[in-house]
């Protein structure tokens, strides 16, 4: 990949990426465990693996938050696979949790610029060929 590439593309995008994963991975785990396990709970996690689910999910998004910040983030692979994650995720939260649709807030909406930005660093990085 050529420095080019990597430097055409506004720091910005993956920095707010980086804070967003981040943020993600550090909230559920520190600032609201109970109401992160009522949330497996709901979504059929069985009680024994609701702990260990948290503490994975926490860590993949700090990783992709890490990822987000240092030169990885010139890899497509790295924007690809926050992509499906985040799919996966919504699809999880919009089959489990189907009142989520109507929340106020819009959690599983607002992916979907997630998702688009996502999609797009996903295309603009990465070999050129």
């Amino acid at each position: 990949m050529s420095d080019k590439t990597t430097h055409t593309l506004p720091a910005y995008l993956s920095y707010s990426m980086g804070l967003l994963w981040l943020w993600s991975g550090t909230q559920p785990l520190f600032f609201m465990p109970e109401m992160s396990l009522d949330l497996l709970h709901s979504v059929g996690i069985p009680d024994p693996l609701q702990w260990p689910t948290l503490i994975a999910a926490s860590l993949l998004d700090i990783g992709f938050a890490f990822l987000c910040f240092s030169r990885f983030r010139a890899r497509s692979e790295i924007w690809l696979l926050q992509l499906l994650t985040v799919a996966a995720y919504s699809l999880i939260i919009a089959f489990r949790l189907p009142e989520m649709w109507a929340h106020p807030f819009a959690p599983l909406v607002k992916n979907l610029p997630i998702m688009a930005t996502l999609f797009f660093l996903y295309q603009s990085v990465g070999d050129k060929k």
